[in-house]
């Protein structure tokens, strides 16, 4: 009439030990595959970011120099005396605020030639990187260097 309860009988519900450090293995192998990947990611994309300022500090100088040229105000002349033709840096106080208000972006520096009021070459600081510019007739091209 009695069922005898086996009450000494002990459930396997559960991991053991050796199953829980396998999983914890094969996680610390993807995660160390991973996250060079995704570091490798963030830095491209603050270099991106980078490029992307550098290009419209010069898009800002550019306007800043047309607007100068449409005002007839002589930029600091080079020795040739050439109208339109010299430095354009943000040293002068007029130059660096007008850029800055135009381009809204976070540089530390920047020094362009000029050539007939047209930006031939230059080069941008952000975030201790030199941006070097090349201006030629098919468009731009930017070269990174740490400084």
């Amino acid at each position: 009439m009695f069922k005898k309860l086996n009450v000494l009988k002990k459930s396997k519900k559960g991991f053991t030990l050796v199953e829980l450090i396998v999983v914890l293995v094969i996680l610390a192998i993807l995660a160390a595959i991973l996250v060079p990947t995704l570091l490798g990611y963030i830095d491209k994309a603050r270099s991106e970011k980078d490029y992307s300022t550098a290009q419209t500090v010069r898009v800002a100088a550019q306007a800043a120099l047309d607007e100068m040229y449409g005002k007839s105000v002589a930029i600091k002349e080079a020795d040739t005396k050439t109208p339109g033709t010299g430095t354009f840096t943000n040293t002068e106080a007029t130059y660096g605020d007008e850029v800055q208000t135009l381009s809204g972006a976070t540089y530390t520096s920047f020094s362009f030639t000029v050539e007939n009021y047209k930006i031939k070459s230059g080069s941008v600081v952000i975030n201790n990187s030199t941006y070097y510019l090349t201006t030629t007739d098919s468009g731009n091209s930017w070269t990174n260097s740490k400084a």
